[in-house]
């Protein structure tokens, strides 16, 4: 009876291993994409990302605004013409007199008469005690925040395309030590399966080795999905189509050793895009104060007309040059409640700028933490891979030798490899870590 389970659970294994052979065949399909360095992904990304062209239209839109504030400052010229057919009857009009109305007074009739008219008006605002200069100020300053949003997209792009990227090198390099994993345990396998045969190991050590490559397989089929969908996430980090991400060509090696915390700090407060955008919308709350302001002085402008009009030709002109002054007296306290409103939000302005740079020296912090660690994981692990080899090599040979059992030899295979992916994923973690400490510090990789 437990020979006959033995049999069948061999069957069973033997038609997993089948089906995860025929998985893994049909799973991998072949990349043809373009090998790439990390730079000219970057660069492919920076150029037709939509998250970037978006950030690009907004800079666009505050520039023509600020073209907008700019005409301000310049005369107003108008051309304009008409042509009206009505009647002419006379009706009175409050303070018209009894006298008038008799001599102009003509009934009323249907008849109707054309009038012309015709010319050019001039309007130019002279001076209105910084209103114009404050809305142009605050339209500049709206520009250079839509610039500073630009530049953070574009770090924010950056490290998805970074990560992405050590993502897909870390897959690969996965995929690779379960592929010489599946070779391994399929070498002990054959090697279990011999000494079966020549009577020196029970049955027991064949069945357990064939678990073990069944396992090993599963492993490997995960480790080529997760590459499959490491390259999906890099060709939408760099805004392409799932099936269009390139083929990484840099490997994982640690990068240069990182500046002071200090140096890092003062770095990121005055690198960071966001932080600038702040500081630009602080700016643009001190343009609208000036503004409010300027809505409790007058305002000096100069107009003129010169046209043409009559009833018939030909027409007769007309020309008009007055200088005007606007002072409002009273608005129902809207002045004093724009002014106020203009100081709250800079203050509002304000106290976003100082959580946002609390917020900056924190994740500043916590990414350096995180890369110290990452670079000592990896000394770590490499010691622990070679530990590992070691103690498989001595597995190998207590088994060949006959003194070791199959289940110390698949352990000691098991220890192995998971050594040698914590190996990679250490090197990952510290690439990413040192990815997400760029992107803290405003720093780019060229």
């Amino acid at each position: 009876m437990i020979e006959r389970c033995i049999v069948i659970g061999h069957d069973l294994l033997a038609g997993l291993a089948t089906v995860l052979a025929g998985a893994l065949a049909v799973s991998a399909p072949a990349q043809s994409n373009k090998p790439l360095t990390l730079g000219e992904c970057l660069r492919l990304a920076e150029a037709g990302h939509p998250d970037l062209q978006a950030a690009r239209a907004l800079v666009d839109a505050a520039a023509a605004r600020l073209k907008v504030s700019h005409a301000a400052f310049l005369p107003r010229l108008d051309l304009d013409a008409s042509y009206i057919r009505q009647t002419y009857n006379f009706a009175a009009q409050p303070g018209t007199t009894p006298t008038q109305v008799a001599l102009f007074s003509n009934g009323e009739r249907f008849s109707n008469a054309p009038y012309y008219d015709g010319g050019l008006n001039l309007h130019q605002t002279l001076y209105d005690f910084g209103h114009r200069r404050g809305i142009v100020n605050r339209s500049e300053a709206e520009l250079e925040a839509a610039r500073a949003n630009f530049l953070r997209v574009r770090d924010v792009v950056d490290l998805n395309v970074r990560l992405a990227y050590y993502g897909v090198l870390a897959a690969k390099e996965l995929v690779r030590i379960r592929e010489r994993a599946v070779d391994k345990q399929t070498q002990h396998l054959d090697q279990a399966r011999a000494f079966y045969e020549v009577g020196t190991r029970p049955k027991i050590d064949v069945t357990e080795q064939e678990v073990a490559l069944a396992g090993a397989q599963v492993d490997l089929r995960q480790a080529q999905e997760d590459l499959q969908v490491a390259r999906a996430a890099l060709a939408t980090a760099m805004g392409l189509p799932l099936d269009q991400a390139p083929e990484p060509v840099n490997p994982l090696k640690p990068g240069s050793e990182p500046d002071r915390l200090d140096q890092l700090l003062a770095a990121a407060e005055h690198n960071r895009p966001d932080v600038q955008s702040l500081r630009d919308e602080l700016a643009a709350a001190e343009a609208d104060i000036k503004v409010a302001q300027a809505n409790f002085r007058p305002t000096l402008s100069l107009s003129s007309f010169f046209d043409y009009r009559n009833l018939r030709f030909p027409l007769v002109y007309n020309w008009s040059v007055g200088e005007f002054v606007a002072q409002n007296v009273f608005s129902g306290g809207a002045n004093r409640a724009t002014l106020a409103e203009a100081r709250a939000r800079w203050r509002a302005a304000q106290a976003n700028l100082d959580s946002l740079l609390a917020r900056v020296r924190q994740e500043v912090y916590t990414d350096f933490s995180e890369l110290e660690v990452a670079k000592d994981k990896i000394d770590l692990a490499i010691h622990v891979e070679a530990e590992a080899k070691e103690n498989l090599e001595l597995a190998e040979g207590r088994y060949q030798a006959g003194y070791g059992n199959v289940i110390e030899l698949t352990d000691a295979q098991t220890l192995a490899t998971t050594s040698e992916a914590q190996e990679i994923i250490a090197r990952y973690d510290y690439q990413t870590a040192a990815a997400r400490l760029d992107a803290a510090t405003g720093r780019r990789v060229q």
